[in-house]
């Protein structure tokens, strides 16, 4: 039997977010580790928006209840993980036609595989990757722009809880040629949402 990581440990959070005594929001319940946060959900939905039978993939997602808040009815929801953290996560959130749990490493080229068995990634994928204590390194986030820019075009990168310096850092994928439009947002002080969108094959 998997012995379940760390994410583990928000259990209780998590099952309290399942069924929510009535009149209480479930934005009003506290998210833990691999929650994407407000500002980040809401660049999700501007892409669902425009694409809303788009695949949403969240990097890291751990026990979290972002597809209660974006799903539309119609999106396809994948959460890559380790593989002990998505054997824990499936005894809970068992896959249903339209969300899934990958076991795969959220680094690396060889993720998007999944992506592509999940569902079909011609309709959109927006990838969104929640917040670490440490945040991105510059280096792996521009490894990550070059393989979304690569394998999802006309879809976007939703980094969330981005230190300065490192929003400072992600203005450079301007420069990649399969980059449509960078956005950063600045939700706190410290930290920013970082938004990149990709040019459709062909330019379109």
């Amino acid at each position: 039997m998997t012995t379940p990581s760390r994410h583990s440990g928000h259990l209780s959070r998590f099952l309290h977010g399942v069924r929510l005594p009535r009149g209480v929001s479930e934005r009003s319940v506290p998210r833990g580790p691999g929650e994407l946060s407000d500002a980040a959900e809401a660049a999700v939905r501007g892409y669902l928006a425009c694409r809303p039978e788009a695949t949403v993939v969240v990097l890291g997602e751990g026990l979290g209840t972002g597809f209660r808040r974006l799903d539309n009815g119609r999106l396809t929801w994948l959460s890559v993980l380790p593989p002990a953290d998505a054997a824990a996560r499936r005894m809970l959130l068992p896959d249903t036609p339209r969300r899934h749990t990958a076991a795969r490493p959220g680094t690396g080229a060889g993720w998007p595989d999944a992506v592509r068995a999940a569902g079909a990634a011609e309709r959109g994928v927006v990838v969104a990757v929640p917040g670490t204590p440490a945040g991105l390194p510059a280096r792996a986030i521009g490894e990550l722009v070059a393989v979304c820019a690569a394998r999802f075009p006309g879809g976007a990168l939703v980094l969330d809880a981005l230190p300065r310096w490192t929003a400072t850092a992600l203005r450079a994928a301007r420069l990649h040629p399969a980059v449509a439009a960078v956005r950063i947002r600045r939700p706190a002080a410290r930290t920013a949402v970082g938004e990149v969108r990709f040019a459709a094959r062909g330019g379109a």
